[in-house]
């Protein structure tokens, strides 16, 4: 796969929306393309009003940083002059928080999209994320 189509954004927002149901935790859920631009969102009843515009963020994060969200929060710990001034230079701007994953093609160079869950604790943020890019796995095995 090249690109992201509608039907496998939402493939991959029902992975993680059934992980956050079997963790009892209303998330936020949102797939972007390769240059940030939103394909699908999803915002669970009782999940954070804020989750919706956040989880954008982190997905579009993970593709402007072409890598995990967790590895950035890292290095921005690091270099915070850097990432501060990434942030506000983005549009949306970047949110330093666990949870977006880049999501790669056949060719494993440049993101074609992002995925990011938002609304648990960073690490069931990433364990949301996770059920996602499996159900994204199994999408580009069914298309070869």
């Amino acid at each position: 796969m090249h690109t992201l189509s509608c039907d496998a954004a939402m493939t991959m927002i029902a992975a993680a929306r059934r992980c956050a149901e079997e963790m009892g935790r209303p998330m936020s859920f949102a797939v972007v393309d390769g240059g940030g631009h939103p394909i699908a969102l999803l915002r669970m009843d009782g999940a954070s009003i804020l989750g919706a515009t956040t989880v954008v963020g982190k997905a579009c994060t993970a593709v402007y940083c072409q890598r995990p969200t967790h590895v950035s929060v890292e290095r921005a710990r690091l270099f915070p002059e850097v990432y501060g001034s990434l942030a506000n230079a983005t549009q949306p701007p970047m949110v330093m928080s666990m949870g977006g994953f880049p999501l790669y093609g056949r060719d494993e160079g440049i993101p074609i999209g992002g995925f990011a869950s938002s609304g648990g604790s960073g690490e069931q943020d990433i364990e949301a994320s996770q059920a996602a890019l499996a159900a994204w796995a199994r999408l580009q095995s069914a298309a070869e």
